[in-house]
C-alpha cells in the first residue's frame, strides 16, 4: 500500500473510531434533561430500607432526601437522611446512628449517582451510586463503614418522556448480594463492602428499598 493510501486508511479508521466511542458512551450511560429550568431538585419521599450483609445481619432504617441534577447531564447527586435506624442481630435492636449525630440518625454527604443503561441490546434506566462511604455505630458495637458502588433500576420509567416522579428500586438477588451489578449486565461488577472497624471480617452487603423522587420539574432520561 502506498503513503497516500495509508493515510486515507488512518484517517478513515480514525473518523470510524470516533463516531464509535460516543455509541459506546450512551450504551452504558444516559442523559437526563430538566424540562423548563437548568437544575432539577427533587425530593426523595419518606421510605423503609434496610442493608443486609452476607452473614445475614440486618439494619432498617426510615429514608428520605433531596437529589439534584443538572440538565443534560448523566450525573446527578443526592443527600439522604435516614431515621429510626436498628440494627436486627440482637434481641435488643439498639438503635444505629452516624458517629456524633442523633440516636437512629444515619446521614450522608453528597453521593454521586449516574443514570445508566442496565440492559445489554435494549434500554432499561437505571442509576449507579459510586464512591459510596457512610460509616454508622450501633449500641455495644463496634463502627462499620459501607464503601463501594450501589446499582438500581428506576421503575416503570418510559425513556424520552418527561416525568415528574422516578421511582429508584434496590434489591438483593441473595443474602447480602446486590440484585443489580453491572451497566448493561455485561460491565464490570460492582459491590457494596462492609468493614468493621474494630478489626472484624469485611463482608458484602446489599440495599432493599423503593423510593421515589418528586422533581419539581418535569424530568426526562433520554435513552
Amino acid at each position: 500500500m502506498n503513503r497516500n493510501l495509508k493515510l486515507l486508511a488512518a484517517g478513515a479508521l480514525t473518523a470510524l473510531a470516533l463516531a464509535v466511542l460516543p455509541a459506546l458512551a450512551s450504551a452504558e450511560e444516559y442523559e437526563a434533561h430538566c424540562e423548563g429550568a437548568a437544575v432539577c431538585t427533587g425530593e426523595i419521599t419518606s421510605a423503609a430500607i434496610s442493608l443486609r450483609d452476607d452473614g445475614g445481619n440486618v439494619i432498617t432504617c426510615t429514608l428520605g432526601g433531596t437529589t439534584n441534577f443538572p440538565t443534560g447531564t448523566t450525573t446527578a447527586t443526592a443527600t439522604l437522611h435516614l431515621t429510626e435506624c436498628r440494627e436486627h442481630v440482637t434481641f435488643f435492636t439498639f438503635k444505629c446512628n452516624s458517629p456524633g449525630a442523633a440516636a437512629g440518625t444515619i446521614t450522608t454527604a453528597n453521593l454521586i449517582y449516574h443514570f445508566i443503561n442496565l440492559e445489554h441490546g435494549g434500554t432499561t434506566p437505571g442509576v449507579k451510586f459510586t464512591n459510596i462511604s457512610l460509616t454508622f455505630e450501633c449500641t455495644g458495637f463496634s463502627k462499620k463503614t459501607v464503601t463501594g458502588s450501589l446499582v438500581g433500576l428506576i421503575e416503570t420509567a418510559s425513556c424520552n418522556t418527561a416525568v415528574t416522579t422516578h421511582d429508584f428500586f434496590f434489591d438483593e438477588s441473595g443474602t447480602g448480594i446486590q440484585k443489580y451489578m453491572q451497566l448493561t449486565t455485561t460491565g464490570t461488577k460492582t459491590d457494596l463492602i462492609v468493614s468493621n472497624d474494630a478489626g472484624g471480617a469485611y463482608t458484602t452487603a446489599a440495599i432493599h428499598t423503593t423510593w421515589t423522587v418528586h422533581w419539581d420539574h418535569p424530568a426526562k432520561i433520554t435513552c
